[in-house]
């Protein structure tokens, strides 16, 4: 059933491809995308009449270097991702239909094979399978960034932020080799305890939360659409590496520590997201804060708090990131989400903060709140985009049903199909949370320090961030030109000559130091 709900989504967009070389003026090519978008959302609730399953590839050759096969699992922590990719999928076909540009076939096939390979990724069993479904999404992210970005600096930090993907892709290479090391079954269900530190180090330097970096340039053209897709997708098939730690690696002194990092990385993202201009500007932090409250859950021993935070990233930020047409009475629907988002008892994120947080737990309420009220800001706003009066009949229909889509599916997942629905939760903390959120709201256009008019401002605060990294990789750059003064030197036509002074330099030495 795997394989059905991306075959899916694979096969509409090969077959949009093949209307677009032999039917390049057909009109029903939306219908085609939308309909394979809606045949896999359905497939992928069936999942819940044969849970738990496997689907397991032909192992590869020679058996003694690939000890385990390629391997996909559909569990409780697999499902909510997946119904969530599927209806962001389809959400993002949908809203299509008001967009500026309507007729842009290849947006719409990027998103639905996107929607598979997260699929895909969000139900790999072992570091083996997830790696290659990383290094597939990192090198997608790469060509389209390196597509949609201009100037040598912002091609430079692509590279950079591909270049720390690939760390982290290694990070999960040594988690496997160690958990294989010690005579444990390479699955997620039975790794090593040692190895789950690996994992954690992995998808948060991925994510941007260990250290704390923007894995996204800003200057980036991807805007809605295929853009939201992307991103959240990406970090939604990091994210749940974090819901298969083992519990017995939480137990290290560092954990406290890491706890400590997660919790900056989403004071501060909830905090930028809070006085963002837009909610397209403000959608990096908006991953951070998010990615962060999911690591802290993670690090206190919840997992199911991070398939709740997961799918509470994909949701309401789909939700809201598609959101291209101003419609007074759907952003007050929107508000839905706050709820999904407020961990009180049978919602989303109820399940959220059922693990040990100890003397963290007012710096989880004050990050909670601030990416609360960044939302409900940015849902409120005074409206500033086109009207839908001016589409066609079908579009303002068809339009708002993207987003009901995401909510309905936001308020079904708090109610059934995994760990995390029909929770009480941390009701208490929930609460105290809730009124902090109404009174940021309430200060938000009285205090300017939370009201931001003009939005050059985000530039410069991201920078102060990015002025440490950007240090070390001037310092990186200087060391390399050295590095190339060296080399060039030695391979001129001194090079002999050079060579034979170190040499006789290096024969004195030794000379000196014999008795």
């Amino acid at each position: 059933m795997i394989l059905i709900s991306c075959l899916l989504l694979f096969v509409t967009a090969l077959t949009l491809i093949v209307l677009r070389v032999l039917q390049p003026t057909a009109r029903y090519t939306w219908l085609v995308a939308a309909s394979g978008g809606i045949l896999s959302l359905l497939s992928v609730f069936l999942w819940l009449t044969q849970m738990p399953f496997e689907f397991v590839l032909p192992a590869w050759q020679p058996a003694s270097l690939f000890a385990t096969p390629i391997l996909f699992r559909a569990d409780e922590i697999s499902w909510p991702f997946s119904i969530s990719i599927a209806a962001l999928t389809l959400a993002t076909v949908l809203t299509a239909a008001a967009r500026p540009v309507f007729v842009n076939d290849f947006a719409w096939m990027g998103a639905l094979a996107l929607g598979g390979v997260g699929i895909l990724a969000v139900t790999a069993d072992n570091p083996l399978t997830l790696l290659l479904v990383w290094a597939f999404l990192d090198l997608t992210e790469l060509l389209t960034q390196l597509r949609s970005v201009d100037g040598k600096a912002n091609n430079e930090k692509v590279v950079i932020s591909f270049s720390t993907r690939a760390f982290g892709l290694a990070l999960l290479l040594w988690a496997n080799i160690v958990s294989a090391g010690e005579g444990s079954t390479v699955n997620f269900q039975s790794m090593s305890a040692s190895s789950g530190l690996f994992l954690v180090a992995a998808a948060g330097l991925r994510l941007g939360v260990f250290p704390l970096h923007l894995p996204y340039s800003s200057e980036s053209a991807l805007r809605r659409g295929f853009g939201t897709s992307l991103r959240l997708i990406s970090a939604a098939s990091s994210m749940v590496v974090l819901a298969h730690i083992p519990v017995g690696s939480l137990n290290s002194i560092v954990t406290p520590f890491l706890i400590t990092l997660a919790l900056i990385a989403s004071l501060y993202g909830g905090w930028m997201w809070l006085r963002a201009p837009d909610e397209l500007n403000g959608r990096p932090y908006w991953i951070i804060s998010l990615v962060s409250l999911s690591m802290v859950s993670a690090l206190s021993g919840n997992p199911t708090g991070v398939i709740a935070w997961g799918c509470a990233l994909i949701l309401v930020g789909g939700a809201l990131f598609l959101t291209s047409v101003q419609m007074t009475w759907l952003n007050r629907v929107m508000l839905i989400s706050v709820w999904s988002l407020s961990t009180l008892p049978f919602s989303l994120t109820a399940s959220a903060w059922l693990g040990g947080l100890g003397i963290f737990i007012p710096f989880v309420i004050a990050a909670q709140a601030l990416t609360i009220a960044g939302f409900i800001r940015h849902v409120v706003r005074p409206p500033e985009r086109e009207l839908l009066d001016s589409q066609p009949g079908w579009a303002r229909a068809v339009y708002p049903a993207g987003i009901f889509l995401l909510i309905i599916i936001q308020v079904t997942l708090g109610l059934i199909g995994w760990n995390g629905a029909l929770q009480i939760g941390a009701w208490l903390q929930a609460l105290i949370a809730s009124i902090l959120t109404f009174g940021l709201v309430w200060a938000t256009p009285r205090f300017r320090i939370l009201n931001p008019i003009r939005a050059h401002w985000i530039t410069s605060t991201a920078s102060r961030l990015n002025g440490i990294y950007q240090g070390f990789w001037t310092l990186y750059r200087v060391l390399a030109r050295i590095s190339q003064a060296i080399i060039v030197t030695l391979e001129g036509e001194g090079g002999i000559m050079w060579t034979l002074l170190f040499l006789a330099l290096f024969v004195s030495i030794l000379t000196q130091g014999s008795p």
